[in-house]
């Protein structure tokens, strides 16, 4: 790193406001780090920004700054009014604060992972050679319907403001990444706004990104923000800044500073709920947690599925767990010292290595009833989707494309039913309604009075591969299971069938799936469930491959029911009362040992 000068001419504020949601998007950990540490990395590794700050009223933010070696706090006690007054305010305190004016302030988001150092020495670099510019801002194509914010390029490659009432090719928005002001023109400003464009000036240089993403509002955007993280250097253990200055990660891991701020205890029990949403349809499972004397519970503070290295630092110090979809390792649970009980809201058991928890004498409950009306009901919802290609009309729709497509009667095709348990004989059930030309249903304990009663046939597997239209999954995920559906028995299919997995992830091969479907060699998939979710995989790309984000029990009364009925179960536990929902033992014969 070059030699500093003396005097700050060049100061780097990184801003955020107090979080009221469950989601902070300052701390919410990304690659094992709070998201607010990416732009502070940026600041205090820029070789052009003299001096960095945090300027905040959240409490959480002010504890990641303090963490870090080199920044400087301008703590708040509440936010201003708006964003520009905001950073008006703490430009006036950096000047009391060093005794004079610097020359430029780069803003930083919090919430804005993608800022790098470099991009801060470009913007500061141009400032410092031009003297004739107001500022250097970090600029993306987009098409976004916001004229008052869009910009366009002129002649001298300027950014200006652009008049139209509409979103042309040549938009430009800011991005947020980096915003580099000379401080005579934000305190020159009299605009008041929550929007950056009214501290720009008027001669604005673009640096105009290409990839990545501007800041993080909301949890979908995550992976976005982790695949280009690691494009760009940064993993769960190093930054492309490790090699400059001496600043080290240690003081920055998300787990250990939550664990810091964990308020002590002296109640018996602690109980860590991972599956979120939580209490969000019906408030009675926390109702029914904090009527019960002796245990205190804390809900999963990440705010989306935990990954296992993320699960192996939380359970620590837990007694018992309300569970999701998590993984649930041997690790995880040898981590967790004092866990007693893993309660599964819901009914798939692959997430929990069973013959790890009955060695270390660990009970494991779930709701295996609740959530299949729902699971039901959303295959049926896919098998029409499919045969009526209702996503694809309504894209070309809004694309502005009115084009008709002819589909299928449900009554014409012949279903497939492999797994015929509490979610098939519903499935079973529904099409009952529909009067389908055959049912084949396959099962490795066959009901053959159930397949009378809904007018099912009993077969073997190819012959299900061979003869169907549809075929649609209900088995649980298991080494019998795993890539069920692969390459192989694609290839006896009809090139017409649709395949449908709400099960599991994993009981079809997503490669060979991908593949087929691109060479039409099988006609169009409804997917559900994934290997890995969030799901990021090439399947997004084709529109014969309907997708949902494991919602199958996601209805107001299946997803209440599978909550109160796990919390049920953590209160018989704290209370020492027998418990109704434990996993049976031959659940434990066809564990899939992680």
């Amino acid at each position: 790193m070059s030699m500093k000068r003396n005097r700050k001419d060049n100061v780097a504020i990184v801003f955020g406001k107090h979080e009221s949601s469950s989601f902070n998007r300052y701390t919410f950990p990304i690659l094992g780090r709070p998201v607010a540490v990416y732009p502070i990395l940026a600041a205090i590794n820029s070789t052009k920004a003299d001096v960095t700050y945090v300027s905040s009223d959240s409490p959480e933010l002010l504890h990641v700054g303090k963490s870090i070696k080199g920044v400087n706090i301008l703590r708040r006690s509440k936010s201003q009014p708006t964003l520009t007054e905001e950073v008006r305010a703490a430009l006036k305190q950096v000047a009391e604060n060093l005794g004079y004016l610097p020359l430029t302030i780069t803003v930083l988001l919090a919430n804005s992972p993608c800022s790098t150092s470099d991009i801060i020495d470009e913007a500061i670099n141009y400032l410092e050679v031009h003297h004739d510019y107001d500022s250097v801002v970090t600029t993306m194509k987009r098409k976004e319907f916001s004229p008052s914010r869009i910009f366009s390029l002129n002649g001298n490659n300027q950014l200006e403001r652009n008049d139209t009432t509409f979103v042309s090719d040549d938009a430009y928005f800011l991005d947020r990444r980096a915003i580099v002001l000379r401080t005579d023109v934000v305190l020159s400003s009299t605009t008041n706004s929550n929007y950056f464009e009214s501290l720009l000036g008027r001669r604005i240089h673009p640096i105009i990104q290409e990839d990545g993403i501007w800041d993080i509002d909301y949890i979908w955007q995550v992976p976005i923000v982790e695949r280009w993280l690691k494009q760009n250097g940064f993993t769960d253990s190093k930054t492309p800044y490790d090699k400059v200055g001496d600043n080290t990660l240690s003081a920055l891991n998300f787990f250990s500073s939550w664990h810091d701020r964990k308020s002590p205890s002296d109640r018996s029990y602690r109980a860590l709920i991972t599956t979120v949403p939580f209490g969000a349809v019906d408030p009675t499972p926390l109702k029914l947690l904090e009527a019960t004397p002796n245990i205190e519970y804390v809900i999963n503070p990440i705010g989306r599925k935990l990954k296992e290295f993320e699960l192996v630092e939380l359970v620590k110090d837990f007694d018992v767990m309300i569970a999701g979809t998590e993984p649930i390792t041997r690790r995880v649970m040898e981590s967790g010292r004092r866990l007693k009980l893993i309660a599964r809201v819901g009914i798939g058991l692959d997430s929990v290595d069973l013959m790890a928890a009955k060695d270390l004498g660990i009970t494991v409950s779930y709701t295996p009833d609740a959530p299949s009306p729902a699971v039901a009901e959303l295959t049926i919802a896919h098998m029409i989707n499919m045969l009526r290609r209702i996503p694809l009309v309504d894209r070309k729709l809004r694309s502005g494309i009115w084009q008709r497509v002819h589909g299928e009667r449900l009554a014409n095709m012949a279903v497939g039913v492999i797994g015929t348990g509490r979610v098939g004989s519903r499935v079973l059930r529904h099409l009952q309604g529909f009067s389908p030309k055959r049912i084949l249903v396959n099962d490795l304990k066959p009901d053959y009075s159930l397949y009378e009663m809904y007018h099912a046939e009993f077969v073997d597997k190819e012959t299900m591969y061979h003869d169907s239209d549809i075929i649609t999954l209900h088995v649980p995920l298991t080494p019998l299971t795993y890539n069920m559906i692969s390459r192989d028995q694609m290839e006896i299919m009809k090139k017409e069938v649709f395949l449908i997995n709400t099960s599991r992830g994993g009981i079809i091969n997503e490669n060979d799936l991908y593949e087929a479907l691109s060479i039409n060699r099988v006609a169009g998939a409804a997917i559900d469930v994934f290997e890995n979710e969030p799901y990021t995989g090439h399947l997004v790309e084709l529109d014969n491959c309907y997708l949902s984000c494991h919602m199958g029990s996601m209805t107001n009364d299946c997803r209440a029911a599978m909550e109160i009925q796990a919390t049920e179960e953590v209160c018989r536990f704290v209370r020492n009362e027998p418990l109704r929902r434990i996993v049976p033992d031959d659940e434990y014969e066809f564990a899939l040992v992680k």
